[in-house]
């Protein structure tokens, strides 16, 4: 199912449906009118969105935009999440070069999670000039969280305009804080490492 074929009244009652029919919280008329609302306001403003696949997974704790696919994953059952992700897809859409950055900074950011606590350890058992594992150790953590910056500037954009496409912006606020906050501690963790292991 694509975006245009969700924002129907056939597409939100196979959404009832795979999301456990008359239990399913898209049951509720509200969160239709939210999620349509959602839907047609992205729609409006990037049509090409149309074409977007949307896969549901429920039960699944998360969701998110997969550039390489053009789908939305959406396990978390909330309009503010799916207006969320429609924003990662207009984004990554609009511009090409940016997403190259995005994809390039990302890949560098995973390296860095599996890399910079083995880096830490072996940089203070085998470099003993504590001068030179400072300056090495200080670079690392400058270079991590510049790595992480596109990232959670994408984030925070994708926040904004799902809070200001929101019907309701306070229960978007308390829906997508947390997220966001999440993806801070994540993006900046390895550069705590780094510099933790200056101490």
């Amino acid at each position: 199912m694509n975006l245009q074929q969700l924002n129907t009244p056939a597409g939100m009652q196979q959404l009832v449906a795979v999301t456990g029919g008359a239990r399913s919280p898209y049951a509720a008329p509200e969160m239709q009118s939210a999620t349509h609302s959602v839907l047609s306001n992205a729609l409006r403003e990037n049509p090409a969105l149309a074409t977007t696949t949307v896969v549901i997974r429920p039960g699944f704790p998360n969701a998110y935009y997969n550039v390489n696919k053009n789908e939305i994953v959406l396990g978390i059952v909330d309009p503010n999440v799916l207006a969320h992700e429609l924003e990662h897809a207009d984004s990554m859409q609009q511009h090409g070069l940016y997403r190259k950055v995005l994809q390039i900074a990302h890949g560098v950011s995973q390296l860095n999670h599996l890399a910079a606590l083995p880096t830490v350890l072996a940089l203070r058992t085998f470099l003993k000039d504590k001068g030179q594992r400072d300056d090495i150790l200080k670079t690392l953590a400058a270079v991590s969280a510049a790595a992480a910056a596109p990232g959670l500037m994408e984030e925070a954009s994708a926040n904004i305009g799902a809070v200001r496409n929101s019907p309701n912006k306070l229960e978007a606020i308390r829906t997508l804080g947390p997220g966001f906050m999440a993806h801070i501690a994540s993006g900046m963790s390895p550069s705590l490492i780094y510099q933790l292991g200056r101490m």
